[in-house]
């Protein structure tokens, strides 16, 4: 770890944030391309107010998969733009050309091999769609990994960015098919109910379990050349979850009910894995801030208190409270924020990746987290503070390092 003698200045920034520039690039061009999109669902559906209608139903499935990403992302929040960057991939690009992939290259190869229209119906439903689909939903994951590493941390990473891929693919999907069950039979209660409220987590299980969590893990290790199994790997679970779910109406028997019974018995369950595949995942999210902000406890850059209130959901609501009442939030936040990157860079540095660009990214961290502070105590204190950092407690022959943990009663405690 690095411990400049001299109190760094915050750090500005060397020059424009390429990821947020190529970020607002991606989603002007997306929102751009939403003009194809609802193109093609006017001319699937046939009405246009019929399409809006759809669209206002199939936001409540798509804020509910939105509110659970984010409560995933609380720990350690990604950017923003990349967050929309990936819903819109999946709602606009992913749906178009994964029509464009089935229309124009798989449809004109195996149709003339199928027999009957059900052969086709159960190739379309069981082996085209999880492929194509599971395909392109994975490229804001694949863009991630390969150009924003810094980003890019692990497995969680990789479950926010591809259940929102996967939410926008859902999104448009839902309109399609309450719009053709309101347009064909005059009621889409029942497709709502099955998509809506039974099922809106389904494709970013598929997405998330398979992909996402493949290439987050492979995230973790040194080489970008991971990929080459990881990707394989998570497509091919993403794809056999998806074909599991679209086939239960072939192999389920007892019709409608039958399908109810096997969504209870599969279905229910596998979320339930999900969902605590990610509980295991924060949990260890917040192991490695606590361990890696006590390597810096010990070189005096934080007190012991500060670290647990930093590295526990409970303590960072303690903060968040002792910042809201003296106008502090933003700058809580960020300080919260900055300190976890400053954990996990010092963890990717520990495991051999990204090691060579850490002492300047660390440098940088530690400038950021002392403004910060010198902000946030002089507005505790109530007049101008002098912090010392970045050298052991006892190699200051006896004074104290001062931290947030030292300004009591300003600084919030545990109770």
């Amino acid at each position: 770890m690095s411990a400049p003698a001299q109190p760094s200045p915050f750090a500005p920034r060397s020059g424009p944030d390429v990821g947020f520039i190529a970020g607002v690039i991606g989603v002007v061009v997306l929102a751009l391309a939403s003009v194809a999109v609802i193109f093609i669902l006017n001319g699937a559906i046939g009405d246009s107010a019929l399409v809006a209608g759809s669209g206002l139903m199939a936001l409540f499935p798509l804020g509910f998969v939105i509110w659970a990403v984010l409560a995933i992302d609380r720990w350690e929040p990604e950017p923003r733009i990349a967050m929309w960057f990936a819903a819109l991939w999946g709602g606009i690009a992913a749906v178009l050309l994964t029509l464009w992939v089935n229309e124009t290259v798989l449809q004109p190869l195996v149709v003339p091999l199928l027999q009957s229209q059900e052969q086709f119906e159960f190739y379309a439903t069981v082996v085209q769609a999880p492929i194509t689909e599971e395909l392109w939903k994975a490229i804001p994951v694949v863009i991630m990994f390969l150009f924003f590493r810094k980003a890019f941390d692990g497995p969680v990473d990789g479950i926010v960015f591809a259940a929102l891929s996967a939410a926008g693919f859902a999104f448009t999907e839902n309109i399609l098919y309450f719009g053709t069950s309101i347009s064909e039979s005059g009621d889409g209660s029942f497709i709502f109910f099955m998509r809506g409220i039974m099922s809106p987590l389904t494709h970013a299980i598929f997405t998330s379990v398979g992909i996402g969590l493949a290439l987050g893990f492979a995230a973790r290790l040194r080489s970008r050349w991971w990929i080459l199994l990881a990707f394989p790997a998570g497509h091919l679970v993403s794809a056999l979850l998806h074909a599991l779910w679209n086939s239960a109406s072939w192999w389920v028997p007892g019709g409608t009910l039958g399908f109810f019974v096997y969504y209870l018995v599969v279905q229910v369950p596998l979320c339930l894995l999900a969902a605590g595949v990610v509980w295991l995942l924060l949990r260890q999210e917040k192991q490695i801030t606590r361990v890696r902000l006590h390597d810096y406890g010990r070189a005096g850059w934080f007190s012991y208190e500060e670290v647990e209130l930093l590295s526990s959901g409970d303590g960072r609501s303690l903060l968040m409270d002792w910042s809201r009442r003296r106008g502090l939030r933003k700058q809580m936040q960020q300080y919260i924020q900055t300190s976890t990157r400053l954990a996990n860079h010092r963890q990717h540095a520990l495991v051999g990746r990204d090691r060579a660009r850490h002492v300047a990214d660390e440098a940088g961290l530690l400038a950021k987290l002392m403004h910060l502070r010198r902000a946030m105590a002089t507005v505790a204190i109530g007049q101008p503070v002098q912090m010392q950092q970045g050298m052991p407690v006892a190699a200051h022959a006896g004074t104290r390092v001062q931290r947030f943990g030292d300004l009591e009663p300003a600084w919030p405690q545990r109770r």
